[in-house]
């Protein structure tokens, strides 16, 4: 089988590799969730405060790792610090599967967040220097096939193993991934390092960088159940956004900085990126509105709330066979402006589910929905990482993940505080209208509809800000972009090429 792979070009190799990582991070990541009420009762009815930091853990420990994780694999090598992240992100869930305590599993999830933190940054750099200029749209709809489906098969798969053999498989399913993915690595990988990264140490951006973010998602996950001015909110939220000034203004005067903040000043970076952002805060908090209505509202368990979502991975996959290969037919502006568009319009049938709603009305949408995606994050990915040249991959790939993970964490706080309040909201009209002393069953189930009805509109409408931004995008623009990466002067790919053959 090896030596079939073997005759593939390099940057397919490198593709089937970043999926290896990438699909294990997100999968593991999406299908804890599910594990927490088992964690409750196996772990001797521990609080749920105390248990949700399994999850808060593991988020934390990604938010530390992401911002550096670039320059590091320009400074020490990319395939070493790949093989380094997959091999920490292994052996945290081995040792997450066999923990005997509460204590001891949120450790083990903070370290498989360090592999995991620097996993997806470094294998993405990778990848966008094999896949130079429009080249990038053929790569972007094979890696979307883990941020698309992950999230997806994540729930199912857990709430599978969880109910018909043991939380821990959810931990040990990564190791026989994991270790085929990292003997792939091994031996297909070539090491690369940029000549940028070989100066002074960053020590003081490295540290701020990573507190800063950790302390805004920290700040995030809370906001999910807990009101934005609460202490454990507002408090971590301002400290996290002080820090990051402080590690801003630190990047633009250190020389090499961890993260190149200069990257923003090119208009496809900075468009590219902003326009992501709110589609990433809008399918998470999407995902989460949806799975909490199918179990809690509408009762079903994790396995069939899962399955439920599953279906909309047929119109994901049609999709990505045909996103990459019409690129540069269609081109980034109408693939941006129709993917997110199309996309929000197919939210909308869920603004009329209710309680007794048959899954096929839910999952008819789902499928549509996976049709359009797709197209959109090519285009969006291809114009921010296909333009830029080799030696800006890695920061590039580093601020990328760090926005797109706090951007999810945000779209699932935004839009869980939106559920909340307009519930509130709802069941306070509904009780006023009747000349009520307190709301009766039914009027707080039909608040709690409503309020999921408008947690899904406001999905639609972050997807809606997406689609307007979009317009900004120019054709043309975008096409010399992408020429200019191509056309690399021979004398700094020829440096590249050296100190990436000799480390120098």
């Amino acid at each position: 089988m090896l030596s079939r792979l073997k005759r593939l070009d390099y940057k397919w190799l490198v593709a089937i590799v970043f999926m290896f990582g990438l699909f294990m991070d997100i999968l593991d990541s999406t299908a804890v969730n599910v594990a927490i009420p088992r964690l409750q009762a196996d772990f001797h009815n521990a609080p749920l405060s105390t248990v949700e930091w399994t999850v808060t853990g593991y988020l934390l420990s990604l938010a530390l790792f992401i911002p550096g994780a670039g320059f590091l694999s320009d400074r020490f090598g990319t395939k070493r610090t790949f093989l380094a992240a997959m091999a920490i992100f292994v052996a945290g869930s081995a040792l997450c599967g066999q923990a005997r305590s509460i204590q001891e599993l949120i450790v083990f999830r903070f370290v498989q967040g360090a592999g995991g933190g620097m996993m997806t940054p470094v294998s993405t750099a990778i990848l966008s220097r094999e896949f130079p200029g429009e080249e990038r749209a053929k790569a972007s709809a094979l890696i979307s096939v883990p941020v698309i489906f992950a999230p997806i098969l994540g729930p199912v798969l857990g709430g599978y193993l969880v109910e018909y053999t043991s939380w821990r498989w959810i931990f040990y399913i990564n190791l026989p991934v994991g270790i085929v993915g990292f003997l792939l690595a091994l031996r297909v990988l070539r090491e690369h390092k940029e000549p940028y990264a070989q100066g002074r140490f960053d020590v003081l951006g490295l540290v701020t960088g990573g507190a800063g973010a950790a302390l805004i998602l920290y700040a995030l996950s809370e906001a999910a159940t807990k009101s934005w001015g609460s202490a454990d909110v507002a408090g971590p939220g301002i400290g996290g956004l002080l820090i990051l000034l402080v590690f801003a203004l630190i990047e633009l005067r250190v020389s090499p900085p961890i993260l190149d903040l200069r990257l923003f000043k090119q208009r496809l970076f900075a468009l590219g990126t902003l326009i992501t952002v709110w589609s990433f805060a809008s399918y998470a908090g999407f995902i989460f509105s949806l799975t909490l209505f199918l179990q809690e509202l509408q009762g079903h368990s994790p396995l069939e709330a899962g399955l439920i979502q599953a279906p909309s991975a047929a119109g994901t996959g049609v999709a990505l066979l045909l996103a990459g290969r019409y690129y540069t037919r269609i081109g980034p502006r109408k693939m941006l402006v129709g993917g997110f568009f199309f996309a929000a319009v197919t939210l909308l049938p869920f603004a009329f589910v209710v309680k007794a709603t048959i899954p096929l009305l839910i999952i008819i949408p789902l499928i549509f929905r996976g049709l359009t995606t797709p197209f959109a994050m090519t285009a969006a990915q291809t114009i921010v990482y296909g333009p830029l040249d080799n030696s800006k991959q890695g920061p590039a790939s580093s601020i990328y993940n760090t926005m797109r993970q706090v951007a999810a964490s945000f779209g699932v706080a935004l839009i869980a505080t939106v559920e909340i309040n307009r519930f509130n909201s709802h069941l306070a009209g509904a009780v006023a209208a009747a000349h009520a002393v307190s709301a009766t069953p039914a009027m707080v189930e039909q608040a709690r509809v409503m309020g999921y009805h408008d947690a899904f509109v406001l999905s639609g409408v972050l997807l809606l800000v997406s689609a307007a931004l979009s317009l900004l995008v120019n054709d043309r623009t975008a096409r010399e972009a992408m020429m200019r990466r191509v056309r690399v002067p021979a004398r700094a790919e020829a440096a590249s090429e050296r100190v990436a053959a000799t480390g120098d």
